[in-house]
């Protein structure tokens, strides 16, 4: 899997473009499905409990983690576009930082070699982009990419 970041200097966002060798049709429900978001969205040592997605236009989703030691929290957020296999819209809070919600918008780009996901997260402004970055940001969304596309590589062929 080829993967980068980038931090664009016109927006406080995060963007993570990342090469799969699987179909846009795959991806997508690796990406969506609850089942599978449970078993790869999350840093190493965790585990999710709840999962619920509602992957459709004003759909709600919600992720609950336990860390190592027992303590859990919650993301969650709203869909406020959907177009199946090619975008996504979502808000995405922290139960953490509650004030700081972030605008995923997720992508879906078929290539003769399969496809390549561009996310991309938009923090409120510069300092919430930092802060992110120095908590280890980038680390996170890396470990769970690589998980994903361990899944992907485990559910078969393309």
């Amino acid at each position: 899997m080829r993967r980068e970041f980038s931090l664009p200097a016109e927006s406080p966002a995060i963007i993570m473009r990342e090469g799969i060798r699987y179909s846009v049709e795959r991806a997508w429900n690796v990406r969506f499905e609850a089942l599978y978001v449970a078993q790869w969205w999350r840093p190493k040592g965790y585990v999710n409990p709840i999962v619920e997605i509602d992957a459709v236009q004003g759909g709600h989703w919600r992720i609950s983690q336990r860390d190592p030691e027992g303590n859990e929290f919650s993301f969650y957020g709203v869909f406020t576009e959907v177009v199946p296999l090619v975008r996504t819209v979502q808000s995405y809070i922290s139960e953490l930082f509650p004030e700081l919600p972030t605008v995923l918008t997720t992508e879906f780009h078929a290539t003769p070699a399969g496809t390549v996901v561009v996310s991309t997260h938009v923090y409120p402004d510069e300092v919430t982009r930092t802060g992110a970055l120095h908590l280890g940001v980038i680390e996170r969304m890396s470990e769970s990419s690589d998980r994903y596309e361990e899944l992907l590589s485990q559910l078969g062929s393309r």
